[in-house]
């Protein structure tokens, strides 16, 4: 009975090394492409395109789905990101972004990307994990967030999460419309002082109504004052007195000649 004892607690420590020997993660907040915790082919734990970047790093490695889910950020604004360690061991994790599509996206513009890395503290399996970091003020569509474990001790250390975000920035489009409304009312007005120049007869005044084609007619200035009528002026007093003057004299010519 009791011979049998060791070897009892001698499997179940072999059991507990062998479980603790697969330390999985997988990201929880943003949604991942997948539900994969036991991907270990970077740098997302499923591939686009032909085939795994490495594909000595993890035979099994399977294609991204189609369609996956993309969440929206916003720029500047604070992110939990939460992931969960299904079996728990030592190590550490990463959280990386790529403005990137995540369809193009390599382990190098990841590892150019780091905006956390901190030990394993996490102490049980199935625990979360969660770290907050800022949303850049870059925006991108189809970008991507890593979550990268590190595992201790193992040949092939590393376990990747991803997720699709399109990281936006709201003014920016306020900004793009009002720029465009701008535009468009200075074009707007920038004919109207063209219409008003040209059609206008420039910026002295407008044609009347009444001159049609020709030459436009002559108008003699008029002196200022109160003499404003001159001699020859017809209507005024001179003018009048110059015309009785001449009918009276030819009134007396008239009458001589009758006789």
């Amino acid at each position: 009975m009791h011979s049998r004892a060791p070897a009892f607690f001698a499997f179940a420590a072999v059991l507990l090394v062998g479980s603790s020997a697969f330390a999985h993660a997988v990201l929880m907040n943003p949604q991942p492409l997948t539900n994969d915790d036991n991907a270990k082919s970077g740098p997302c734990g499923c591939y686009f395109g032909a085939g795994p970047e490495d594909p000595a790093e993890d035979s099994s490695a399977s294609a991204c789905p189609a369609g996956y889910k993309i969440t929206d950020l916003m720029v500047g604004q604070p992110l939990q990101v939460t992931w969960k360690e299904t079996v728990n061991h030592n190590g550490k994790f990463r959280v990386a972004l790529s403005t990137k599509s995540i369809d193009t996206v390599k382990r190098a513009d990841l590892d150019a990307g780091v905006i956390y890395e901190a030990n394993d503290a996490n102490s049980q399996s199935g625990g979360l994990v969660s770290a907050t970091i800022t949303v850049p003020n870059t925006p991108c569509e189809n970008c991507v967030i890593q979550l990268r474990q590190f595992m201790e001790g193992a040949s092939k250390p590393y376990y990747y999460s991803c997720a699709a975000v399109n990281i936006v920035d709201p003014n920016a489009s306020s900004s793009a419309s009002s720029s465009t409304a701008a535009s468009s009312s200075s074009s707007s007005g920038a004919g109207g002082a063209g219409g008003e120049g040209g059609g206008g007869g420039g910026m002295g005044g407008s044609i009347p109504d009444d001159v049609g084609p020709g030459p436009a007619p002559f108008q003699e200035d008029q002196p200022s004052g109160i003499c404003s009528a001159s001699p020859s002026a017809p209507g005024s007093p001179a003018a009048l007195a110059l015309v009785l003057a001449g009918l009276v004299a030819r009134a007396a010519r008239s009458k001589k000649a009758r006789r």
